[in-house]
């Protein structure tokens, strides 16, 4: 596909916390696609107009104009215009110490529009690379005055697990509601409560099949009702987890 891609170098300073590389635009051609590609350093997109889709080792994420996408060093990624509406991105490309902080943000993010557009213009202006710095410096720190915590992820998933308990439920399909990486909402997850996502899901719906037994439900009914298709495999986990079989369980609360 046709590309009009302008990468416009930086007099690397070599700073130690924020350090920009080049900054960069592009308006792509339907369905262009760059990558699969990795680099060494950190790289952010800011859609100005169009939309998208980012590819993560098979992890899919939409993005359109008013986003930008993040993709750390040593990342494969690939991301594709979209066929009817293709976009138009800037970028900005950095390094130093406090990129690894910005593993905490998701793929996708909410983004101060018009600050790569500055960077671009002084860097036009031939200017020293501190004026480019100076703006990394506000970007990054709108990037965080509005972060979501780490708490604030944990409670979304238990909130959209107890809310859907009873349909099938993937960690993956959790992962992209909230635009993040997979195994970093999973491992973000086990570091807070202790369990696996997975496990969590297992302890909401044996809870809630307690609460249906407890009303009269049938034991495949109540299986049917917190999220099992199969009765048997029901009554095996909440044996498992409660060391008796949910009928007699039933009928013990009799």
């Amino acid at each position: 596909m046709k590309s009009n891609s302008q990468d416009k170098v930086i007099l690397n300073s070599h700073l130690q916390d924020l350090n920009p590389l080049f900054v960069g635009s592009e308006k792509c051609e339907p369905g262009h696609s760059y990558g699969p590609n990795v680099r060494k350093y950190t790289l952010i997109h800011y859609v100005v107009a169009g939309k998208g889709v980012v590819d993560k080792k098979g992890d899919i994420y939409p993005v359109h104009a008013g986003q930008a996408f993040l993709i750390h060093p040593n990342e494969i990624v690939t991301y594709t215009a979209d066929e009817t509406d293709p976009w138009y991105y800037q970028w900005v490309a950095f390094d130093g110490t406090l990129t690894e902080k910005l593993t905490q943000l998701p793929v996708v993010l909410e983004f101060p529009g018009g600050l790569i557009q500055e960077m671009l213009e002084e860097v036009d202006k031939e200017l020293p690379s501190y004026r480019v710095t100076a703006l990394l410096y506000r970007m990054y720190a709108e990037l965080f005055e509005g972060k979501k915590t780490r708490h604030h992820y944990v409670r979304r998933v238990q909130d959209y697990i107890r809310a859907l308990y009873m349909k099938p439920i993937r960690v993956e399909e959790i992962a992209q509601e909230m635009n993040l990486d997979r195994r970093y909402l999973s491992r973000l997850f086990k570091e807070k409560t202790g369990q696996s996502v997975q496990d969590y899901l297992i302890t909401v719906r044996l809870e809630e099949s307690q609460r249906y037994l407890e009303e009269g439900f049938s034991v495949e009914e109540s299986a049917m009702l917190c999220g099992y298709e199969d009765a048997c495999n029901f009554s095996k986990m909440f044996k498992r987890r409660f060391g008796v079989s949910p009928l007699y369980w039933k009928r013990d609360r009799r």
